[in-house]
């Protein structure tokens, strides 16, 4: 479902120079609950709760963020694409896809990864490069996993400095 500017975010930000925000959000019932396009800089922290679909969604955009927490995501908890991002802390829970999916020629920096209840831990893909400081990954399907999804790129990269992952069906699925 997109507005009427072509968004699929209950909240949405398109060519915006942040500059240490916060966000909290509660009860998102759209596509993405938190939208970012074609956007740069800094934000502090990002609160996202129950969220019918994805909780955060980033597009073309070169952020960096000191905290994300997402507790409650229908899909993704965290999507980014076409990018570069750095996240600090991300603490994500009951992710009903991916706590974390990197796609479209993304390179992502996650100093402290921590996922729980979610589907698959970490996906990155489709020409992305994910390098990972440490990771903390609990109750998954999958822990990581790394693949071409579209024709046009070639697959993901996971470079993981430190992991640990508890209750799991397979550790790492790669194509």
């Amino acid at each position: 479902n997109f507005n009427n500017y072509g968004f699929t975010g209950c909240v949405n930000f398109f060519n915006v120079n942040f500059d240490n925000m916060r966000f909290d959000l509660k009860n998102g019932h759209c596509e993405d609950s938190l939208n970012i396009v074609n956007s740069n800089g800094f934000i502090k922290s990002i609160d996202i709760q129950n969220a019918f679909s994805d909780a955060l969604d980033m597009d073309f955009s070169n952020i960096k963020i000191d905290e994300l927490i997402v507790n409650k995501a229908g899909n993704d908890c965290s999507d980014f694409s076409g990018g570069q991002y750095k996240v600090n802390i991300s603490n994500l829970n009951y992710c009903g896809d991916k706590g974390i999916s990197v796609g479209e020629k993304s390179y992502i920096e996650l100093n402290k990864l921590f996922v729980y209840n979610s589907a698959i831990g970490i996906a990155s893909k489709d020409s992305s490069i994910s390098y990972i400081t440490d990771a903390y990954l609990e109750n998954v399907n999958k822990s990581m996993s790394a693949y071409n999804k579209k024709q046009e790129f070639l697959g993901g990269i996971l470079d993981l400095k430190k992991i640990e992952c508890k209750n799991f069906l397979a550790k790492l699925d790669k194509d």
